[in-house]
């Protein structure tokens, strides 16, 4: 009879567990859907809110996580005030760890760690640029090894090399070929679900005419 209710009980949770599984990507495709079209930290924001709720509701699933910790990133970039730069950037941190205690080793969630140091850089370059540089440079080294295949890596590695000075070991050119690499990348990857990270094809199409500008910047 113990093993009878056993087998119950594994069977009853499973049919639980599948019935969820449509609502959830339900939930991640919608809210997918307005974070490609969105272009303010506000609405970011509420995008943000939202894969934060369905993290909630889905506490063994790495993806809500990370896009939670990915909104609020670039939230950070886009935020004009300084000041909450950090702030923000805190709550994307909180969310990239409990996604990569979740799935650890995974080339998205180590580029992500970098991206968020190279946030923070921002608030104040002059000070946390070699500190924040550094380890952020690290990161995004580690998440190519991770998985060459991504095309991410390179396009975030491309535009640190693109805007970091030849003297401290950048320069357009460096940058320039690392961004043809992500563009190479980027015309063969294809993301293992509907749901999975797939991003960095515009930010990627609008430095690359930089690349062909006469000045060290890219800037006519």
């Amino acid at each position: 009879m113990k093993k009878i209710n056993l087998l119950l009980i594994i069977c009853t949770f499973s049919i639980s567990a599948f019935s969820q599984s449509p609502k959830y990507l339900d939930a991640m495709k919608k809210t997918l859907a307005e974070f490609a079209t969105d272009s303010t930290a506000e609405q970011l924001l509420t995008v943000s809110n939202k894969f934060e709720r369905i993290a909630l509701a889905e506490k063994t699933e790495w993806l809500p996580y990370y896009y939670a910790a990915l909104t609020r990133t670039f939230m950070g970039f886009l935020s004009e005030d300084k000041s909450k730069v950090d702030g923000i950037l805190d709550i994307a941190q909180k969310y990239v760890d409990k996604a990569d205690s979740i799935n650890p080793n995974n080339s998205e969630i180590v580029l992500l760690k970098g991206m968020v140091l190279a946030g923070r850089i921002m608030v104040d370059p002059m000070n946390r640029g070699m500190q924040y540089g550094m380890q952020s440079g690290a990161f995004t080294s580690r998440a190519m090894e991770l998985d060459p295949e991504n095309p991410r890596t390179y396009l975030m590695m491309g535009q640190s090399l693109f805007y970091t000075p030849e003297q401290y070991g950048g320069g357009k050119d460096k940058g320039c070929e690392m961004l043809m690499t992500a563009k190479e990348k980027y015309e063969s990857f294809k993301p293992a679900t509907d749901i999975s990270p797939d991003w960095g094809r515009d930010q990627m199409m609008q430095l690359l005419p930089s690349c062909n500008s006469n000045t060290p910047d890219g800037k006519e």
